[in-house]
């Protein structure tokens, strides 16, 4: 992997991954994803499960797993296309790398908007994209700066923390075992039985006040229309 890299020299390196909830492609998207990536002239690591492409050009290195986040941290990675999930997302972002976003499903299509507000990459539609589009999107987030400077400044403003996840992870441990535990950040949620905790106890009580009130209504339609017929009636049989 490293060797691969390492020989794309000034053009550098393209990261492509859509999430392991993506197995495969259907044979037209995944030839569409092949003949865009064999007009770059940076190097394609494409994380891929399935047939082979057909149009895959020299310059894409097929990977049924690859490692997401030491690829994106390296100096030689220019780009990321990506599904716009959570962890891509802000992996991308901690290591100032821009993004072309597919969103596919669920939190993607907020993500994606996301990126694009901030400055940090474009967005296109997965189910409708061509190979141009692609690669003029890839063209377009590779040549503009902005995007890298961007990425860049968003990155050390993400990193700039005054201490590290790992500090931060052990500092709580510490501070749970140093007392004994900490119950007043304990959720009270935890304690609570399964139909409190779903709410059920008051979706009892508003059905019932629901069915009461209806109930009510029912009964007091009913008394009034039997009192409207026995007047009706009485003149009926006086006449």
């Amino acid at each position: 992997m490293e060797a691969f890299v390492q020989s794309s020299g000034e053009d550098g390196v393209i990261v492509v991954s859509f999430g392991s909830m993506v197995k495969t492609m259907s044979e037209e998207k995944r030839e569409i994803f092949a003949a865009a990536f064999a007009r770059l002239r940076q190097k394609v690591v494409w994380r891929y499960v399935g047939e082979k492409p057909t149009g895959l050009g020299e310059n894409t290195k097929l990977l049924v797993w690859l490692p997401q986040n030491d690829l994106l941290a390296h100096p030689k990675t220019r780009a990321f296309i990506t599904h716009a999930g959570s962890n891509g997302v802000y992996e991308a972002l901690h290591h100032g790398v821009p993004m072309v976003c597919l969103p596919l499903f669920s939190d993607q299509p907020a993500n994606a908007a996301r990126v694009v507000a901030r400055g940090l990459g474009v967005t296109l539609d997965f189910s409708t994209v061509t190979a141009d589009q692609l690669y003029q999107a890839i063209l377009h987030v590779l040549t503009n700066k902005s995007y890298r400077e961007t990425a860049a400044r968003l990155s050390r403003l993400h990193r700039d923390q005054p201490q590290s996840p790992m500090e931060r992870a052990v500092w709580w441990i510490e501070h749970v075992i140093q007392h004994g535990g900490l119950p007043h950040l304990r959720a009270r949620a935890v304690e609570l039985p399964w139909y409190q905790y779903y709410l059920l106890d008051v979706a009892a009580f508003l059905l019932s006040v629901c069915s009461a009130v209806l109930w009510t209504v029912w009964c007091g339609c009913s008394l009034v229309c039997r009192k409207c017929c026995a007047k009706g009636g009485g003149k009926l049989k006086s006449q």
